[in-house]
């Protein structure tokens, strides 16, 4: 009966203790998570910078913006971390695009603001612009011809 007892808590010590190493990170998974982060930042500064220069708006403007959509992208990883349920978030997202762009809306005209909230829903692309523009130069360039 002893050894059995003995038995029983050397199991529960064992599964407790593996248990306890799947909650933390190894330094392989940190430096990858560590990386990620970074390629993720990366990406959405990139993402910004080349809507942001999209957009036919003047120096201060650019600023602006830049660093709204910048804090509306934070603000909805922060919603996303939250862990809330799908219509708690979407009301969630709703009351950030609706109370975070109030300043930018007197600032840019209503096809600038409609742009700025499909980049801000992830539905701009910039392939697609860039064939827009092309599409425009040679519009042009067979107008003056």
């Amino acid at each position: 009966m002893k050894t059995f007892y003995i038995t029983i808590f050397c199991c529960l010590a064992l599964t407790s203790y593996s248990f306890s190493q799947q909650n933390e990170l190894s330094d392989s998974e940190k430096n990858q998570l560590k990386r990620y982060e970074e390629d993720v930042k990366r990406n959405k500064l990139k993402y910004i910078t080349s809507f942001v220069t999209s957009l036919k708006v003047d120096a201060f403007q650019e600023e602006i913006i830049t660093q709204t959509l910048n804090n509306y992208f934070d603000e909805l990883v922060k919603i996303n971390k939250l862990r809330l349920k799908h219509y708690e978030r979407e009301a969630q997202i709703d009351q950030l695009d609706k109370r975070h762009f109030k300043d930018i809306k007197s600032m840019v005209t209503e096809d600038v603001m409609i742009k700025i909230m499909d980049a801000a829903q992830g539905q701009w692309s910039e392939k697609e612009e860039k064939k827009k523009r092309k599409k425009k130069k040679k519009q042009q360039n067979r107008d003056n011809n």
